[in-house]
């Protein structure tokens, strides 16, 4: 089966005239980037010998059965936390893991049985279909609960995804998502098409008002703002589809540090899903991208699209891995230091920090009152490195200096 997907799927490129990364589809099918080249350049069969081996997942089984029973698991979900948690050893592909579970009868949850849904298409850059993934509850692995949601964003053709985690879901967030959906995808599909989401609408009787805001972005970056038909959900069903990737989530409940992790899991879970094979295409989104590119429109004033989601400062970020807005100073990770990060601040306080395009802070200016607001891991991970603190004392001290500062309005929740 393996085989077949593989040979599959460089048909596919041919036909589009376009040369695959030999190392990415390795990755997903779990062989070298060199057999990969033999097949693509010699048309040869694939075989790398694996048959009388013992399993790779042998060594994760209890961790296995652990992740299968959670509610809502499903085996691609458990399979992509392997390869992102238990990197250790190579992990074998999908249908490997398939077949290990199948032998080994390990049954998944699998979050009930879905709604079906009629395929229809559009054409390159014509249409992007968006929505919430609302109202998600997850716990950290020191037992602190998490609330957030998950903007969702998949274009018609190619089936790119973006997804962005966001504390709620308010006009503020929605401009902030869509502005990064545009510089993250690099133009402007026509049309943009949703439900009734009360960030864009409210109603007056029985008649549907789009807000002012909203539609005055809209016009300015270029695309005209659709409405599903109420009651019909599936009119979007390409982002409804790309929410199963963000099913992926359940999986990492109870073993995620804190909000920065947890951000960093959504766009690894992106990423995963922009690079495997649509089963509608044949493709993965991102090299379907590189066509529909062509036709998206270009974003046009980013500055002044910047404006109205809030007020923008670029700043580069220093050693104390504090960024200025609102009067205060605000914590990113340690990885940001040296780097420009944008800071913008949103009409409700909200505080968002971008680097290079990617989401690495969330601050609420409304809460807490001091100059300096760190969050506990942002300053964990600060005290890293530094000699007087062994490794499993680091979070405590950094609890201790947060009381500290806590005392005097310092700690941003």
């Amino acid at each position: 089966m393996e085989e077949r997907n593989i040979m599959g799927e460089l048909n596919m490129y041919r036909q589009l005239g376009l040369k695959p990364n030999f190392s990415e589809v390795g990755r997903r099918y779990g062989l070298d980037r060199h057999t990969v080249a033999r097949y693509w350049n010699e048309g040869g069969d694939v075989d790398d010998g694996r048959c009388s081996r013992p399993s790779g997942f042998d060594a994760h089984s209890a961790l296995i059965a652990e992740k299968a029973a959670m509610p809502g698991a499903t085996k691609k979900a458990v399979h992509e936390y392997l390869l992102h948690r238990c990197g250790g050893r190579p992990i074998p592909g999908y249908g490997a893991f398939t077949h290990y579970c199948r032998r080994h009868d390990i049954a998944f949850d699998g979050g009930g049985r879905p709604e079906p849904h009629p395929r229809y298409e559009t054409p390159p850059g014509r249409q992007l279909q968006f929505d919430w993934k609302e109202d998600l509850r997850m716990t950290s692995r020191r037992g602190e609960p998490f609330e957030f949601n998950v903007f969702s964003a998949t274009l018609g053709c190619s089936r790119m995804h973006k997804f962005v985690y966001s504390r709620t879901r308010t006009r503020d967030d929605l401009l902030a998502c869509w502005l990064a959906t545009m510089l993250f995808f690099g133009g402007v599909p026509e049309e943009w098409l949703t439900d009734n989401m009360s960030a864009i609408v409210t109603f007056d009787g029985r008649r549907r008002v789009k807000s002012e805001r909203v539609l005055r972005f809209a016009k300015e970056a270029g695309f005209e703002l659709q409405l599903c038909k109420p009651l019909t959900p599936e009119t979007k069903g390409k982002d409804e589809s790309a929410n199963r990737f963000l099913n992926r989530l359940a999986i990492y409940d109870g073993d995620f540090e804190d909000e920065d992790d947890l951000i960093g899991i959504i766009a690894h879970i992106e990423s995963r899903s922009n690079a495997e094979p649509n089963e509608t295409t044949g493709l993965p989104p991102a090299a379907l991208l590189m066509k529909e590119k062509e036709y998206l429109r270009p974003i046009g004033n980013v500055a002044l699209l910047e404006r109205m989601v809030g007020e923008v400062k670029t700043q580069v970020v220093p050693s104390t891995m504090l960024v200025r807005a609102a009067g205060r100073e605000w914590s990113v990770p340690r990885r940001c230091i040296g780097r420009k990060a944008k800071v913008t601040t949103m009409p409700g306080g909200q505080i968002r920090v971008t680097v290079a395009g990617e989401l690495v802070a969330v601050h609420d200016a409304s809460r807490g009152t001091g100059k300096f607001n760190y969050t506990e891991g942002h300053y964990a991970e600060a005290l890293q490195g530094k000699g007087r603190y062994a490794d499993s004392d680091i979070k405590e001290a950094a609890r201790e200096n947060l009381r500290l500062l806590d005392g005097m309005g310092g700690i941003d929740g």
